[in-house]
């Protein structure tokens, strides 16, 4: 091969550059670089091409705009940086996600919070079947299936690697799963039925009462209704191996992207049913009061017609692509990502239920004073033992009995003491990412009863003892949330706190309220309010223009001025606003904060008949609104607390995030009032007004409600 050199005249200026100079763009853009530009360009190839060479190929799955179908393209290990992880100690996602980080990076390099987490896992190893906290009792209760997970972080996102390992020697395929002391585990599959593939979840969806639902008339939504495939098989180590087998002919990547596009379906098919279940409650809560329905049947009625076009259109491009073939098998029913996604759906839930079940009953403590270690000092029949720690399957029978125990007191009791409660709270905090990039959080919340005086004494006399009056009594809940991200460096930085209590005050409610963004404070308040109220309101920015035209004339030499115009203003205005909710669709009762964003335009008619000149007048003037038009958004972020007769989640902290935009219009709306000009100067003082018409339209509405913590 030859290379192209530069002319002799240049090599004592412009030597031959190596190839991190030719790479560099400031020095391609210098004089030299553009007199080396041939040689740059010819290494720059032969290094490409060395290295896709000896690169790891892999067959991937081109977007449309490079034409679809498959090519060949190599691959890159992803070399992790300095990897940061902790807190998260408080859910069973952080459990996993800092075990697999050290086999990730295989046991290497690791930073001082993941050496300490090390160096718990190896304490749990030494200490045998005695466990020391919830965390090592669900690691050990589930041992072989920890080790597994554990160990499968190595594979990080390969799905593939992940399945071989499952189903390799030391993997968990067709073999019975022991906890550390040696009990066997529940079958990870069960007999539950899946789908032939994701499409085969459609059916269509209930309508509101008295509205015309929309008609799914393709054969791709006839295909996809289909009971069979919906109950298509039995999840097993062997259908898994079965399924692998038959598509092992297809790229990996065409089967991720199958199985990546059916949860986006079944996404959207969750949404659906979330508008649906959100209107039933509504409409319960209508019927209760007595209230027209027919606006809320319409406008739900709308988002749902919008939600199942969607559908039909996501169903005919599955049709397209074979992947409502009821016969044969398809790139749709299989791929290692869903195994995984099973696999989580089927331990995930069993294994985080018994460390939340853990944390609650013993409070995550046990030290020799503890209940857990000192059974017999409850006086439960059903305990028979003194040390339940000695092993996972002596704490599984505490936590059941004593668990049933505590649900039957009939005031709030803290387990973790015996003692009735007045108060609690919950929080957690974590961190994920390196020294390039990472993001963390910290939260907590809770509530608190108290009493002055001779109340306090007959609440602490009378367990939960709310005997008094009630206005005697206060009560207070209170939250807070502080999201954190280093970008680009390792330092981290504080990109939102908010916090947030409320708790009655005699008559009132205090409402406190804080608010940082990148570290500067952008709210405060401390103020007391009566349940929702506005607390701060911004002038409309606005843009204003008057067209207009006047005729004046003599009467007994007063000079008489007739104006009539026409006027258009748009604008926008911001309101930040709190509230106390009682949500009784939903047995919940919260502190929200919330935020109104309102675009306007208006163009207003008027007339007037005034003493004086066009500039100089005193006049009476009518004011008619020919249209307006508002565009509302508000956003409302709120911290909620389920009561103790909460049918699925009692006394547990809720995150609840609301979005929602409508469209106002109004018509005819007018007023008669005293106008005064001077020049430029004009004061406008109203008499009276009247209402013409109007309409309200809701374009969306979003609730999200996301339990965070049950608190006693």
């Amino acid at each position: 091969m030859t290379l192209l050199s530069a002319p002799v005249s240049l090599a004592e200026d412009c030597p031959t550059p190596s190839l991190q100079q030719c790479v560099d763009v400031d020095y391609r853009s210098s004089k030299c670089g553009e007199a080396h530009d041939g040689y740059c360009q010819q290494i720059i190839e032969t290094e490409w091409r060395a290295r896709w060479d000896n690169a790891p190929k892999r067959t991937v799955l081109l977007p449309e705009e490079f034409g679809s179908g498959t090519a060949t393209v190599a691959t890159q290990p992803v070399s992790l940086g300095t990897t940061r992880v902790s807190g998260m100690d408080q859910g069973l996602s952080g459990q996993v996600l800092k075990g697999q980080i050290l086999y990730r990076k295989k046991l290497e390099k690791l930073t001082k919070a993941e050496l300490a987490y090390l160096g718990q896992l190896q304490a749990w190893d030494k200490n045998g079947t005695q466990v020391t906290s919830c965390q090592e009792y669900v690691d050990e209760k589930y041992y072989d299936y920890s080790r597994f997970e554990r160990l499968s972080g190595v594979h990080g996102d390969d799905y593939r690697a992940l399945f071989q390992s499952a189903y390799g020697g030391d993997g968990i395929a067709h073999r019975t799963l022991y906890s550390r002391d040696g009990k066997k585990l529940a079958s990870i599959w069960g007999e539950t039925r899946v789908a032939k593939n994701a499409y085969f979840a459609f059916t269509p969806g209930p309508y509101p009462k008295g509205v015309k639902p929309y008609e799914f008339t393709t054969d791709a939504a006839r295909l996809a209704n289909n009971p069979e495939a919906r109950q298509w098989a039995v999840a097993s180590d062997s259908w898994h191996q079965e399924m692998a087998e038959q598509l092992a002919h297809i790229p990996d990547d065409e089967l991720t992207v199958r199985q990546e596009e059916q949860e986006g379906f079944i996404a959207l098919l969750a949404q659906r049913a979330g508008i649906y279940a959100d209107w039933q409650k509504a409409y319960a809560l209508f019927l209760k009061k007595d209230r027209d329905t027919k606006e809320l049947n319409a406008t739900t009625a709308e988002r749902l017609y919008a939600l199942d076009k969607v559908i039909e259109e996501r169903l005919v491009q599955a049709e397209g692509q074979g992947c409502l073939d009821s016969k044969y098998v398809t790139s749709c029913d299989w791929s290692p990502r869903r195994y995984k996604l099973e696999l989580d759906a089927a331990m995930g839930p069993r294994r985080a239920a018994d460390l939340q079940a853990c944390l609650f009953l013993t409070g995550n403590d046990f030290s020799e004073t503890s209940f857990v270690r000192n059974a017999h000092l409850l006086k439960i029949s059903t305990l028979k033992e003194k040390d339940y720690t000695l092993n996972t399957t002596m704490l599984a029978q505490y936590v059941l009995a004593y668990g049933q125990y505590i649900q039957a007191q009939q005031a709030p009791t803290n387990p973790s003491t015996g003692l009735v409660r007045h108060g609690g709270e919950a929080g957690d905090s974590g961190y994920a990412g390196d020294s390039f990039m990472g993001a963390g959080y910290d939260y907590n919340g809770g509530w608190e009863v108290t009493a002055p005086g001779a109340s306090s004494a007959r609440m602490q006399a009378n367990g939960f003892g709310l005997t008094g009056p009630w206005c005697e009594y206060n009560a207070r809940i209170y939250g807070e949330f502080n999201a954190y991200a280093n970008l680009f460096s390792p330092t981290r930085m504080e990109v939102i706190h908010i916090d947030g209590s409320a708790g009655t005050e005699g008559n009132g409610i205090r409402l406190t309220v804080g608010a940082r963004f990148l570290g500067q404070s952008v709210y405060t308040h401390d103020q007391t309010y009566p349940l929702r109220v506005t607390f701060a309101q911004t002038k409309p920015v606005y843009a204003f223009d008057e067209a207009q035209t006047s005729y004046t004339f003599m009467v007994w030499y007063i000079p008489v001025t007739l104006t009539a115009g026409v006027s258009a203003e748009t604008g926008v205005k911001f309101d930040i606003g709190g509230a106390i909710t009682r949500d009784c669709a939903a047995d919940l009762l919260g502190v929200d904060l919330f935020g109104i964003l309102t675009p306007y335009l208006s163009v207003n008619g008027f007339a007037s008949v005034g003493i004086g000149l066009p500039k100089v007048q005193v006049a009476v003037r009518g004011t008619v609104v020919l249209t307006r038009a508002n565009l509302p958004l508000e956003t409302d972020i709120g911290i909620y607390l389920s009561s103790p007769s909460h049918p699925t989640d009692p006394n547990t902290l809720f995150l609840r995030l609301t979005s929602k935009l409508d469209i106002e219009t109004r018509f005819l709306d007018g007023r008669i009032s005293l106008f005064l000009q001077l020049f430029d100067l004009k004061a406008e003082f109203p008499v009276f007004s009247w209402s013409g018409f109007g309409l309200k339209h809701n374009i969306y509405t979003e609730t999200k409600t996301v339990p965070l913590a049950r608190i006693f």
